[in-house]
């Protein structure tokens, strides 16, 4: 296996204004993987479910050639989420079982051992949390993987910078959009944050900016990657996970910052044209991005 994402899965119940239902699996694991698989089959994804997950959502992987080995079932029900649209376009979720049953199915970071062993690429969404780091990065330091970390929002603060300083520096590669940063570092201006995510010294940097692309951070350059035009936004949902899923793929096959960039720009257009993941992700659909990304194998 060349990839896993350590991330969620969950199944979304959008609810639209007009009185239509839809059910898509979702959660940020999900949008990543998804962002993967446009560029690679060899992916999965490790996270808790409940007993029901593979009656809910085991077509979609199925159709999509997508293991589910790494789906380890810790409960009866898998975590669930209602997803509110209203007629301005403002939405709010509310998971259907408790932010608790949410946390249980997390992945533990012991867990994290076999795939540190056999994967090139490990995407990590996840906050601060030392009990699930510790033994990450102890097997991080005999790993071969490169490690992608996506720092979830809540740990955005001023207060953590230390310790997220502490983690970044013991993996290659590191996600976060322009709020958090802002957030995390406590400053607005964008040079002095790009000069301060530089210092890390990390093997590539992505700060994302949503519908304006995003600068891609080495500790020699610092290129901006615009956004896909023409593309029929219908939910942003998961555009930046599955975004970063694309950047991991370009950073384990040696691409330029410029070219990881493009590659994810071009997983989150695919995964924001629709509500939910797209049904099927296919061989055409590679080929036509890795023409636009300017790839030739």
């Amino acid at each position: 296996m060349k990839y896993a994402v350590i991330s969620a899965a969950v199944t979304d119940e959008i609810r639209f204004a007009d009185g239509t239902v839809k059910i898509v699996p979702g959660g940020a694991g999900i949008y990543a993987l998804s962002g993967i698989k446009l560029w690679e089959d060899d992916v999965e994804i490790v996270t808790g479910v409940g007993e029901d997950y593979d009656s809910l959502h085991g077509k979609w992987y199925k159709k999509n050639h997508i293991s589910m080995e790494g789906l380890k079932i810790k409960d009866a029900k898998s975590p669930y989420t209602y997803i509110q649209y209203f007629e301005d376009g403002e939405r709010e979720e509310s998971p259907k079982y408790g932010s608790e049953h949410f946390y249980k199915l997390e992945t533990k970071g012991e867990e994290l051992k076999p795939y540190m062993e056999s994967a090139n690429g490990i995407y990590i969404f996840k906050n601060i949390d030392p009990d699930f780091w510790k033994p990450v990065l102890e097997q991080k330091k005999i790993s071969k993987a490169k490690v992608l970390w996506e720092i979830a929002a809540d740990a955005t603060k001023i207060e953590n910078l230390e310790a997220v300083e502490k983690i970044v520096k013991q993996l290659n590669a590191f996600s976060i959009n322009m709020t958090e940063a802002k957030n995390l570092f406590g400053i607005s201006e964008k040079d002095k944050m790009i000069k301060k995510l530089q210092s890390w010294g990390m093997e590539l940097v992505f700060l994302r900016q949503g519908a304006k692309g995003a600068i891609m951070i080495t500790p020699q350059e610092v290129v901006e990657v615009p956004s896909q035009p023409n593309v029929n936004v219908v939910d942003p949902t998961g555009g930046g996970n599955s975004s970063t899923g694309g950047v991991l793929c370009g950073l384990v096959q040696g691409y330029s910052a410029e070219i990881c960039g493009k590659m994810g720009s071009l997983s989150a257009a695919m995964c924001i044209s629709q509500h939910g993941v797209p049904d099927m992700i296919t061989k055409e659909m590679r080929e036509a991005a890795m023409k636009k990304a300017g790839i030739v194998r």
